[in-house]
């Protein structure tokens, strides 16, 4: 692909010699006036300026100065081909301000001239390129930090119950919005609240070997467990049980068959 190069200058043989024997560019000529320059800008979107400076023009500088400080045209390189005198008046007028990307002080071959504003538009594209990919890298890490935070955020919800079919219908009511650890036993919960602080407990009155009240008495035993909320899942609708239940101060009760409404309405009222 060829560059686009759009060329001003009052040093008609040198800026001949460049549209005929530069290879590598596609060339477009503009004057000094600034509505012409604006326009050629604008349709032609060169990828650099390049000015052929006759001589010391106070006009020159002001013209560059204006492209620099357009948000059209600030961001094209701006390359000034002149004599040493033209330099020299450049760098003392100009002292502290980066108007022009390169200078080329003739005498100089069209060939070098070339090669020098190919090696800059290479720098500038390898430039934005890494910028490209140090954003692309910062807005992945910014998305996977998100991710873990969200992660992090996320309440951790336990259930323990012996029936796997209430296991499995709450894990996949509640695992969109909530990490969800489903256990069999009273035992394997216990083991689990040794390395584990759950955000809430739902647990099943009745299993085998260690019931729902015998369980909940030891999770009341351990520091780090001691204040999860534990909600008691129960098929008996007794009222003497339900009394039961209650006098173990769990933080709420829900009835079987399981209820996702009232499910998803203890699990607001106690994490929010």
């Amino acid at each position: 692909m060829k560059y686009k190069i759009l060329v001003n200058g009052g040093n008609s043989a040198l800026l001949r010699d460049f549209f005929v024997n530069s290879t590598g560019f596609n060339c477009m000529s503009t004057s000094g006036y600034w509505a012409d320059l604006s326009a050629h800008y604008e349709m032609f979107k060169p990828d650099a300026y390049v000015c052929i400076a006759e001589y010391a023009d106070a006009q020159i500088f002001s013209q560059i100065k204006r492209l620099k400080n357009n948000s059209v045209f600030g961001s094209v390189p701006v390359i000034m081909v002149t004599d040493e005198d033209c330099y020299e008046f450049y760098s003392n007028e100009n002292e502290g301000e980066n108007l022009i990307d390169l200078i080329l002080s003739r005498p100089i071959t069209i060939s070098a001239i070339g090669d020098k504003i190919t090696r800059l538009l290479r720098t500038i594209e390898e430039e934005k390129e890494r910028i490209a990919k140090e954003k692309e890298e910062a807005e992945r890490k910014a998305a996977e930090e998100l991710e873990r935070k969200s992660r992090n955020e996320r309440k951790h919800i336990v259930i323990v119950d012996d029936d796997k079919n209430i296991l499995k219908l709450l894990k996949s009511a509640l695992e969109e919005n909530y990490d969800v650890t489903a256990i069999a036993s009273g035992r394997m919960a216990l083991k689990l609240l040794e390395t584990k602080t759950p955000d809430l407990i739902f647990l099943d009155y009745q299993m085998p070997v260690e019931n729902g009240p015998e369980v909940l008495k030891n999770i009341r035993k351990i520091d780090s467990a001691k204040d999860i909320p534990v909600v008691f899942l129960t098929g008996i609708a007794d009222r003497e049980k339900i009394t039961e239940v209650l006098s173990l101060k769990p933080q709420g009760y829900l009835l079987k068959p399981i209820n996702m409404e009232r499910v998803n309405e203890t699990i607001k009222s106690l994490l929010g």
